[in-house]
């Protein structure tokens, strides 16, 4: 796997392959300013989305409605329903991170901004956000101070302690005895990516949590109990997929002990967290599913969630609530639209109406078409473009005008911000986009 280090020499983040070369993630030497108050309200907010949506999905095995909206193969439907013989538990932890178009002036938007996607497995940026920050802590922020002496500006709640303590509050809450983690993902023996669970183990040791690193493969259950690499554990933190999973199993791998975990609900994100699906989206925009909330729910969704369906030849209600052909409707609406994958992440495939050509757009759609429910389409929502001062490798300074967007995880420990930012308007890390520090003030 590729390491990742703090270079603070260069004052950016490179990224160490095993073959020697070197990647950076850039770095906005123009940090984000958000207050304690907006802090507080994003943590009110998003918590209270998170339990609307719990409650929900809990009916998910009983309603064909949410099956049809939340697709899962009929291999995964059934590796879930095992999982949980005596049905969904009601203990739900869910480590979240929720995308949305919130820039620069994060106060003077609270009224306005809209969430773009749910990521409920494998929240990334947990070990690359806090280095980011540490970053302009050491070089920047004594230079801010000098030109702010009355800010008290401060970092946000480090990612990596509100998962830790996720991990602990879970670990309690199912009568385990202690909190000894496992951090598990597909690790393949091809080299490549960003090995972010590696990096973050110095801290949960340092926070006394004892942790290990490894594939799911590598998950035991034995007399009762779990284990990886021949050490106990208690709970598992995931960055892997249900569909990973069931693919494991199908081609002769090992996977009792994940099994076994879920079966035990020792699994964060837990059982909830699959159904992080783009087409989530649609479960709170779609009139068909009103009965499950309250009218004060309804009115915040239509605030907050883009229109969203997932892609079928069916009829639904447009965004202005008209009865219309879907495939037709996508059609002539290129430039108000995007088509997404709707288990896919890392911004791959997402083709944006407005920057494709007609021809493109057809095409796209026709690819979305072969793949029945493998598509979401949605509203655009707009993204705020800001003047930046981007380092990259070397101490390189850009100054150009960026696509911005703010992502927030709200435990009730705190919250946490990965701020973002790339010339494209498909916003994204893996897509070679930088990072955005967030500081906090009074």
């Amino acid at each position: 796997m590729a390491a990742v280090r703090a270079d603070c020499k260069a004052k950016g983040l490179v990224l160490q392959g095993s073959d020697g070369d070197q990647d950076e993630i850039p770095i906005a030497l123009t940090p984000w300013v958000v207050s304690r108050e907006a802090a507080r309200y994003l943590q009110t907010l998003f918590r209270g989305i998170r339990r609307t949506v719990n409650r929900v999905l809990a009916h998910y095995f009983e309603d064909p409605k949410l099956q049809e909206i939340l697709p899962l193969r009929e291999n995964e439907l059934a590796w879930l329903k095992a999982s949980c013989p005596e049905g969904i538990p009601r203990l739900q932890t869910i480590f979240e991170r929720f995308d949305t178009n919130l820039g620069p002036e994060v106060q003077g938007q609270l009224s306005s901004f809209q969430i773009i996607e749910f990521n409920a497995v494998g929240v990334g940026c947990i070990y690359l956000m806090p280095a980011a920050t540490e970053i302009l802590q050491a070089h920047l922020l004594p230079r801010l101070k000098e030109k702010l002496p009355a800010e008290a500006l401060t970092a946000p709640t480090d990612y990596r302690k509100l998962l830790c303590g996720e991990l602990q509050a879970h670990a309690k809450a199912i009568d385990r005895p202690a909190c000894r983690v496992a951090l598990v993902e597909r690790r393949e023996a091809t080299p490549g990516g960003v090995d972010e669970f590696t990096r973050m183990m110095p801290y949960f040791e340092a926070q006394g949590i004892p942790v290990k690193v490894g594939d799911p493969r590598e998950i035991e259950h034995r007399d009762g109990e779990l284990f990886l690499k021949e050490s106990a554990v208690d709970v598992l933190y995931r960055d892997f997929q249900l569909e990973e999973v069931v693919s494991i199993k199908t081609h002769g791998g090992s996977v009792e002990g994940i099994e076994a975990a879920f079966s035990e609900n020792r699994v964060v994100s837990t059982v909830f967290g699959e159904f992080d699906h783009k087409s989530l989206c649609e479960l709170l925009t779609n009139p068909d599913f009103i009965r499950y909330f309250s009218p004060q729910e309804l009115r915040a969704a239509r605030r907050r969630i883009p229109w969203t369906r997932l892609i079928d030849e069916r009829r639904t209600h447009d965004p202005a609530g008209r009865e219309v052909d879907l495939l037709p409707y996508i059609r002539e609406h290129r430039e108000t639209l995007v088509l997404k994958p709707n288990r896919g992440y890392g911004g791959e495939g997402v083709v944006v109406g407005e920057a494709a050509t007609a021809k493109e757009w057809d095409e796209a759609l026709a690819g979305a078409i072969a793949k029945p429910k493998g598509w979401v389409v949605q509203e655009k929502v707009p993204i705020v473009k800001a003047p930046m001062i981007v380092l990259r490798g070397k101490g390189k300074l850009v100054r150009e005008e960026q696509h911005v967007t703010l992502s927030v995880t709200a435990t009730s420990r705190g919250v946490a911000f990965v701020g973002r930012c790339s010339p494209e308007p498909v916003v994204n890390i893996s897509q070679g986009g930088g990072l955005v520090p967030v500081f906090l003030t009074r």
